[in-house]
């Protein structure tokens, strides 16, 4: 695949992949929704081999002068670069400024043929990432924090049929309060980055564009996303290599929901053991209100005693302990998670100033409505540095499990002082890698799990979380894109946390979890009794048969650990049939294939040139030999099919 490109006299750039028409790609400008470019012939037009440049007359009597940039490294992406200078006598104002606006060929993707895409962007809980793209699709796709709601995310918009893969995504190592919107409308499909805000150039000022590449790939969101990796990587933006510790099972508290206590965490340690899981997580609610993070009276009554004993307990059975917070907010009397009564923090009574303000003067909330602490300031940086030295020195626990974390917005606080509203936003990764670093000097095979629940990670966090999440996955399809998502963005050894094998289908799904290369956990109750059952929402029990399938699971996921290998890029998670992942690890790959029935051939990629045993390691099933590199085998199955192949 070779992507190549030519600019038009109208400053259009004209893709092409391989001699054939891909895509076009322009810039425009609006002002109270009407575009100022449209129907203009640009003057003065100067056409480079990597570079355009034209002047525009406006309706009004202005003039603005555009350049656009393009670089090709490589001959499967280009870099663009915008730039806008108002060339005029008179201010020149705007409210929409597109930089790119990419309109995909409709030759390279016709409407006959299905079409998928990965957007990245932290829309809503419970988002696929990875969807077919419906006829009349149209999201906004914020990257910047919304409102009483999630934001954020990673700025890639992914295109691929069974020919064709194109990706937009901008560079910028910290997140951009810019939309992505995509369209699938009756002019075609178009992905774009936008600015939508106010903008006043004077006489000879200039806007310029995100840094944004095209690229062009075949097969799913993997490539891309690796793609996109190391574009951040050369930049200092890259995950941490996994400890040990990120790749043992867990279990959560959450079975027990708001009001779990020190004795139901230590109770469940008979089952834990058996079953071979070393991570116990301590979940919400065990505070007494968020920014102060006191241990419940009533649940944890001797207070920090309590956690300390806790976690003796826990750590001489041979466990782990991780612990639920949510850093960067603070309860000023608002919320509405439907787990207490708020009131106002100690925290905000004693520095009021601290909350992230919006433009209009109103304070900041998150997606829970409680208020948000403004990273860039220095005191809310040694505030969060001292609650991880408390958590973590002082009452023993291990590791964290950080949740709901999405983005935070510019800051328009006066008392702040602030060079940029944006700097609050780009201050964020540094509270987290406080959390990080002062963790790991402390627990060096510590686990920093960030949950940036029912979304997508937001960039900057990436060098901060040695385990990533599926993040309350609403299907085992979720779960299984997921985990290729997260191998793909954070690196293919990554740890990337299964969630709950609760939320799979049927409530049981290890096969999705283990096989497409999670770390496998769950949230039991134990023991199970009348009393605990009329406090709980929901009952997620441990009876004797079920005790066994457990066990079963775990034991095949402690035997093989296909987590820890390294996920190969082989198939297609959607044009590959039946779905199929898979794992190497030292000179065996781990497959895993999903469908709902199979009675047909399945192939086993990535072989070398050399016979291998192909080993059902759920049901140890001996399925015969196969010779190297075109291996296929016939088989049945149900489900999920989890097979090991072993050089002979």
């Amino acid at each position: 695949m070779t992507l190549k490109f030519h600019f038009s006299p109208s400053l259009e750039l004209q893709l092409m992949q391989d001699d054939l028409p891909l895509a076009s790609v322009r810039s425009t400008i609006h002002r109270s929704g009407l575009d100022l470019l449209e129907g203009i012939i640009p003057q003065s037009v100067v056409i480079k081999e990597s570079a355009a440049n034209g002047t525009f007359t406006l309706a009004d009597g202005g003039i603005l002068n555009l350049t656009i940039t393009a670089e090709s490294k490589d001959p499967h992406y280009i870099s663009l670069i915008f730039d806008v200078t108002n060339s005029g006598r008179k201010p020149l104002t705007f409210d929409r400024f597109t930089a790119p606006s990419l309109h995909l060929d409709r030759g390279a993707f016709p409407s006959h043929a299905p079409l998928w895409t990965m957007q990245g962007a932290a829309v809503n809980w419970g988002q696929d990432f990875a969807f077919h793209l419906p006829a009349g699709f149209n999201r906004d796709n914020y990257l910047g924090h919304v409102q009483d709601s999630e934001g954020g995310g990673i700025p890639v918009a992914y295109f691929w049929n069974k020919t064709s893969g194109i990706a937009l995504m901008h560079i910028e190592p910290t997140p951009k309060d810019w939309y992505m919107p995509v369209k699938a409308g009756k002019e075609g499909i178009s992905a774009a980055f936008e600015l939508r805000k106010p903008v006043t150039l004077r006489p000879g000022e200039e806007v310029e564009s995100l840094r944004v590449v095209i690229s062009v790939h075949q097969g799913d969101f993997f490539a891309p996303l690796v793609f996109y990796r190391d574009f951040l990587a050369k930049q200092g933006v890259f995950a941490p290599e996994p400890v040990a510790a990120d790749f043992e099972p867990g279990w959560c508290s959450w079975g027990y929901e708001f009001d779990v206590t020190p004795s139901e965490m230590t109770g469940v340690l008979p089952a834990v053991t058996d079953l071979d899981i070393r991570w116990l997580t301590l979940d919400d609610r065990w505070f007494d209100m968020y920014g102060d993070w006191n241990p419940r009276k009533d649940t944890f009554p001797n207070g920090e005693e309590d956690m300390r004993a806790m976690n003796e307990t826990l750590h001489k059975a041979g466990a782990f302990s991780q612990i639920w917070w949510y850093p960067l907010c603070a309860e000023d009397g608002h919320g509405r998670w439907e787990s207490h009564p708020y009131g106002r923090s100690q925290l905000l009574k004693d520095h009021p100033e601290w909350v992230i303000l919006n433009p209009d003067g109103s304070v900041a909330r998150n997606n829970r409505h409680i208020a948000m602490l403004c990273p860039a300031l220095p005191e809310v940086k040694e505030h969060i540095r001292e609650l991880t030295l408390l958590f973590i020195r002082d009452w023993g626990f291990d590791g964290h499990k950080l949740d709901n974390i999405y983005t935070v917005p510019a800051c328009h606080n006066p008392a702040h002082h602030h060079t940029r509203p944006e700097e609050s936003t780009e201050a964020m990764a540094d509270v987290y890698r406080i959390i990080f670093e002062t963790t790991r000097k402390l627990r060096p095979n510590s686990v920093v799990q960030i949950c940036p629940c029912g979304t997508p990670l937001t960039l900057h966090l990436i060098p901060f979380t040695d385990q990533t999440v599926t993040a309350d996955p609403t299907s085992s399809a979720q779960i299984r894109q997921r985990i290729k998502f997260y191998k793909a963005l954070m690196g293919a050894k990554t740890a990337v946390f299964a969630d709950h094998v609760e939320l799979s289908d049927g409530g049981e799904d290890f096969a999705s979890e283990i096989g497409a290369g999670g770390v496998p956990s769950t949230k039991f109750i134990f023991t199970d009794d009348p009393t605990r059952r009329s406090r709980l929402k929901e009952i997620w029990d441990l009876p004797v048969e079920k005790r066994g399938l457990w066990k079963k699971w775990l034991d095949i996921y402690n035997a093989h650990r296909p987590a820890e290998g390294e996920y190969l890029n082989l198939y297609d998670l959607v044009f590959d049939i039946p779905e199929a992942h898979a794992i190497r690890k030292e000179e065996r790959i781990y497959y895993a294939f999903f469908a709902e029935q199979w009675d047909d051939i399945i192939e086993l990629r990535g072989l070398k040139d050399r016979p291998y045993r192909i080993m059902d390691y759920v049901n140890k099933r001996d399925l015969g030999v196969v010779i190297g590199k075109d291996a296929r085998l016939d088989v049945t199955f149900d489900k999920a099919l989890l097979v090991v192949a072993i050089p002979v």
